[in-house]
């Protein structure tokens, strides 16, 4: 079988037999529903083809209460208490099981002091993080073949200033986004079909930042990235 840890290789399908992988990594998307959506259709994706041989993604589903606290500094909370088993249904084995926090960076446009402290104490936590900038719509752009050269770079600049859309109450990248995929990511369910093209994703990813220290006010994604490392490395290195 290929090492996972080539891009041109990643892709292939894998026919071993294995077991079920004994280590979890749960994924806490910002969003109510479409974070959820597409890790829920890309872990499903990844399981039938037998990919996650060292772990398995565990997309969490938020609660009613939860959805109404989607601040960075609220997910670190709940990301806490999904490790000390006070959420989740306790399911979270502090010795070989993982959290990775996925968020959006715009709301620190103005304070990146404030979000250098964040990353400090999800660190501190032992708990990853998955960043983009602006928003997750840009990675989810990603998804789609030559979207990075024809949308997103020619618009860098107002993705980057994170403003409305012309005519819009609707942010910039928002909008884009929902032109480009033909669909409101906030709203359709189907934005988890996107996860079929997750290595596309993965590849185009890369020709933006991937530092989550330097991702206030640039075009940043590493949510590809930190799954793909995931899946590679399995349990959390204690």
């Amino acid at each position: 079988m290929p090492p996972l840890n080539s891009l041109d290789t990643w892709s292939s399908r894998n026919e071993w037999k294995v077991e079920k992988p004994k280590s979890k990594c749960f994924l806490i998307g910002e969003g109510a529903n479409t974070e959820y959506w597409y890790f829920d259709s890309l872990a499903t994706r990844l399981a039938k083809e037998g990919k996650p041989e060292l772990i398995e993604l565990k997309p969490v589903e938020r609660t009613e209460r939860e959805k109404n606290q989607s601040s960075p500094r609220k997910l670190l909370e709940h990301a806490v208490a999904v490790i000390n088993g006070q959420a989740n249904g306790g399911e979270f084995i502090k010795d070989t099981d993982r959290v990775v926090v996925v968020f959006d960076v715009d709301v620190f446009k103005d304070d990146p002091d404030g979000y250098a402290t964040l990353l400090a104490d999800f660190r501190a936590a032992r708990i990853e993080v998955a960043v983009t900038y602006p928003s997750f719509e840009l990675y989810l752009m990603l998804h789609k073949r030559g979207a990075l050269e024809a949308t997103i770079l020619p618009h860098r600049q107002e993705i980057e200033e994170n403003g409305h859309a012309p005519g819009s109450r609707r942010r910039f990248i928002e909008k884009l986004a929902s032109d480009e995929l033909g669909m409101n990511p906030k709203t359709n369910h189907h934005i988890g079909d996107l996860a079929a093209n997750f290595e596309i994703a993965l590849v185009a990813e890369t020709k933006l930042n991937q530092n989550p220290d330097l991702a206030v006010g640039r075009l940043t994604s590493n949510v590809a990235k930190t799954i793909k490392g995931v899946i590679e490395d399995g349990a959390i290195d204690l």
